[in-house]
């Protein structure tokens, strides 16, 4: 017999699985990931609070232009530095970001549009809903921010073969970058650092904290391991 499931349901895409109440179900081939055996194994009206690896998605740091106001004008200012940046086509991206122009500086993820219909439509037959959808590097920045008490710092979260890097200064965002890794490379936040320091987005010195890996630093930056989630 169906039943209603109160709780939230957590369902994690991971860059070759999906895994949902313990379950880990292999990826479909092509543009459309998201296996049907997902809305088998969904509770009737789930609420769904979904997590997506850093593999699927593209980031940028960004500061709103003075000119740049109206929500149209962000939407489309957005569109070309995911455009410029990245490379992707903005119609087939959506794009997540403030609601409201701010000062300082922000993060902002894009994840191809396609995914999120896919999902959608496994939801559907179970008359699920999808009420949140978070990036793996933005999620684990929520979860550990308390102890990321350095004004100048990184965070970095390496899983799965990707490393997702991100740093502030003075406390604001100034640099992102997510990137494969070779297996056994310890020198990729090293590399990534001491080009930021160069072009300052990153300070001289500060605190990494990491999640997933043990990287090596530049002289002057102090690692800080923390617990991956569990």
């Amino acid at each position: 017999m169906s039943r209603f499931w109160a709780e939230p349901v957590r369902l994690h895409l991971h860059a070759d699985a999906c895994e949902l109440l313990g379950q880990r179900l292999p990826l479909d081939a092509g543009a459309q990931p998201w296996p049907a055996a997902l809305t088998e194994h969904l509770p009737p009206r789930a609420k769904v609070r979904a997590c997506l690896a850093d593999h699927w998605l593209r980031y940028l740091v960004v500061r709103w232009p003075a000119a740049v106001r109206g929500k149209r004008e962000r939407e489309a200012w957005l569109a070309h530095q995911f455009k410029t940046v990245h490379g992707i086509d903005p119609a087939e991206w959506t794009v997540a970001m403030d609601a409201d122009p701010v000062d300082d500086a922000r993060l902002v993820c894009a994840a191809p549009a396609a995914l999120i219909a896919g999902l959608h439509a496994r939801l559907a037959p179970r008359k699920a809903r999808l009420t949140s959808l978070t990036g793996a590097f933005v999620a684990e920045f929520n979860r550990v921010r308390r102890q990321c008490a350095a004004r100048d710092g990184a965070l970095l979260v390496q899983a799965g073969g990707r490393m997702t890097l991100g740093v502030w200064r003075d406390g604001q965002w100034g640099a992102l970058r997510s990137q494969r890794v070779a297996d056994g490379d310890a020198e990729a936040a090293r590399r990534v650092l001491a080009q930021w320091r160069v072009t300052g987005e990153a300070a001289p010195a500060g605190v990494a904290y990491a999640v997933g890996a043990r990287p090596a630093l530049p002289e002057g930056w102090q690692l800080v391991a923390l617990e991956a989630a569990a």
